[in-house]
C-alpha cells in the first residue's frame, strides 16, 4: 500500500484504490472484530485522496459495493457531503428496520413497535389490534410458478397492506410468507370491519408473473387479537392470541379471518391486597352485603 501522505491523484486509476481498500478489509478481517462493529472502543480510518471527487467517489462506490465506506471533503464546503452522510445513515437505518422486498417492517421492528404501542396502549386505556395475515396455499405458488413469481406474490400483498393501513398503523412482514397489522386504536369490531375489506382486496388482485400467462388469484387468511389497554399485556402474549386465531381461520377452510377473545379478559385478575368485605367496610362502614 502506498503511504497516506503520498494521496490519490487525480489520474489515479480506481483498479489501485480498490487494490488499497481491498488490502484494508483483509488485514480487519485479521484482527477480533472484522465487521467493524460499533459497541466498545474503535478507531475512525481516514485517507486521503487528491482530486477525487464526490460524484466520482460515489460512481466508484456504487459500482463496486463500497457503501460502507463514507467520505469527507478537507477543503470545500463540508455541510453538503454531511447531508450525504446523514443521508447514507437513514438508509442504512431503513435496511435495517425493513424487508428487502416488501419495503415493510421486518421482524425484529415489529416486535420492538408492537412493545411499544402496547405500553402506550396501557398507559392511555385505549384498544389496539394485532392482526397476523398469512398467504393462503403459498407453497404451490413456488412448487408450480417458481420462487421469482413467488416473489412477486409476497411484494404485491406487501404493496397492498402498504396501500390499505392508515398512516399511523404498521405493517410488517414477519415470516416467508406471514405479515402482520398493528393497529392503535381500534377495537376488535373495527378491525374486523378493516380485515373483512383487506381479505376482500386480495381475493380482488390478479398478479402477472413472467412466463405465466393467466394473473394469478391469491386468497389470505387473517387472526385477530386486541387489547382495550385495561391491563398491562406483553407483546407475546398477544401474538399468541393472534397465531392461535390465525390456526384457527386456516383451519375452517382459510380465506377468512377468526379473533381470539379479547386479551384483558383472558388475563388473569389482578391481585389485590385488600379483601372485598374489608373494601365494603372503607366505603361504607359495614361488613354486610
Amino acid at each position: 500500500m502506498k503511504p497516506a501522505d503520498a494521496g490519490c491523484s487525480s489520474d489515479f486509476p480506481d483498479e489501485a484504490l480498490l487494490a488499497e481498500l481491498d488490502a484494508l478489509r483483509r488485514m480487519l478481517a485479521s484482527v477480533d472484530k472484522p465487521a467493524c462493529a460499533t459497541d466498545g472502543d474503535g478507531l475512525v480510518i481516514m485517507r486521503l485522496c487528491s482530486g477525487l471527487t464526490l460524484p466520482e467517489w460515489e460512481t466508484l462506490r456504487n459500482r463496486r459495493d463500497l457503501r460502507d465506506w463514507l467520505a469527507l471533503p478537507l477543503s470545500a464546503n463540508p455541510f453538503p457531503y454531511l447531508t450525504r452522510i446523514q443521508q447514507t445513515l437513514q438508509e442504512l437505518v431503513f435496511l435495517s428496520e425493513h424487508d428487502p422486498l416488501t419495503k415493510l417492517h421486518n421482524r425484529g421492528a415489529f416486535e420492538r413497535i408492537l412493545a411499544a404501542e402496547l405500553i402506550r396502549s396501557a398507559r392511555s386505556g385505549q384498544s389496539l389490534a394485532l392482526v397476523l395475515i398469512d398467504l393462503d396455499d403459498f407453497k404451490q405458488v413456488n412448487d408450480t410458478y417458481g420462487h421469482p413469481c413467488g416473489d412477486r406474490v409476497i411484494a404485491t400483498l406487501g404493496a397492498l397492506l402498504a396501500a390499505e393501513k392508515r398512516t399511523y398503523d404498521y405493517a410488517a412482514r414477519i415470516g416467508g410468507e406471514e405479515y402482520a397489522l398493528i393497529l392503535p386504536g381500534i377495537g376488535l369490531v373495527r378491525a374486523e370491519g378493516v380485515i373483512e375489506r383487506l381479505i376482500e382486496s386480495a381475493r380482488s388482485l390478479h398478479i402477472v408473473c413472467d412466463g405465466v400467462e393467466t394473473p394469478l388469484r391469491v386468497t389470505i387468511s387473517a387472526g385477530i387479537a386486541c387489547t382495550k389497554g385495561k391491563l398491562a399485556i406483553s407483546w407475546e402474549k398477544l401474538y399468541a392470541l393472534a397465531d392461535e386465531a390465525l390456526y384457527t381461520a386456516k383451519a375452517l377452510g382459510k380465506d377468512r379471518l377468526h379473533c381470539a377473545p379479547i386479551a384483558d379478559l383472558t388475563a388473569p385478575p389482578e391481585k389485590t391486597l385488600v379483601r372485598a368485605d374489608e373494601k365494603r367496610f372503607l366505603f361504607t362502614g359495614s361488613t354486610k352485603g
